[in-house]
């Protein structure tokens, strides 16, 4: 009865939440996926910061790296609207282990995303997609809106609660923006319309059981961005421009148990 409800609840939050983004995406915690639930399905709720070069969209940063071939007429027409990227985020899942093979399904803010692969009491190869590949509102990259990735993960547990772990990944996420389009009497903000980049990184976490309740884990995340690179603009003492590559961080604090 309990997991009946719970299949209500999402269904009925996706349905609400059907307006906003439902393809942004970023790596799900490694340390979670490391945590074996002898049959049972591990439930774990995180949050994660993100600093760095985020991106304002419509300003100076994030320039694409890969020019879109199109025509003038439709960049008169076509636009983001200015944002920020969000410098936090919040994720749901339930995961579960079939001898050394696990999978799982879970929710990155409304974006609904499965995972899976293999965990060891060592080794990790944890895989991750969301499933809204038809979101035609995207302006680039217009036909093609997957977000996922491959992360491998190394750990080493101390004792029975204390464990510590190593991961590196390589992924391809979404962030919030949106899209507008303009004519010559109004200017329309469209639906959501996330933006994509490819990104490549490593971290570390650990993770342990205080009071033998509940596991929490912390986690730390770098990300070097391969698919925009940020554009810099200064006039003194002559103008000139600066390239230089984006790179992101993160912190995520996460609770499971089973």
């Amino acid at each position: 009865m309990a997991r009946g409800i719970l299949w209500i609840v999402l269904a009925v939050c996706v349905l609400l939440l059907a307006g906003c983004s439902v393809a942004i995406i970023r790596p799900p915690s490694a340390a979670s996926f490391m945590e074996k639930s002898d049959g049972d399905f591990v439930k774990d709720i995180s949050a994660s910061a993100y600093w760095g070069d985020l991106t304002f969209v419509g300003e100076h940063v994030a320039d694409g790296v890969k020019t879109l071939e199109r025509s003038d007429e439709w960049y008169k027409t076509h636009n983001y609207a200015n944002g920020e990227e969000w410098p936090f985020d919040f994720k749901f899942s339930l995961q579960k282990s079939i001898g050394y093979f696990k999978y799982g399904f879970g929710f990155d803010f409304v974006t609904p995303y499965v995972q899976a692969g293999l965990v060891t009491d060592y080794f990790g190869v944890m895989g991750w997609s969301n499933l809204w590949l038809w979101q035609l509102e995207k302006v680039e990259h217009k036909y093609f809106q997957w977000g996922g990735g491959i992360s491998l993960i190394e750990q080493l547990p101390i004792g029975d609660n204390f464990r510590i772990g190593l991961t590196q990944h390589l992924s391809r996420n979404g962030r919030e923006a949106m899209a507008i389009e303009e004519s010559p009497s109004m200017l329309h903000v469209g639906p959501s319309a996330p933006i994509f980049y490819d990104e490549i990184g490593c971290g570390m976490y650990i993770s342990f059981i205080p009071y033998y309740v509940t596991r929490v884990s912390l986690e730390f995340r770098y990300g070097r961005d391969l698919t925009y690179k940020r554009r810099d603009y200064s006039s003194y003492p002559e103008r000139r421009e600066t390239i230089s590559d984006v790179d992101r961080y993160s912190a995520t604090i996460s609770f499971f148990a089973w």
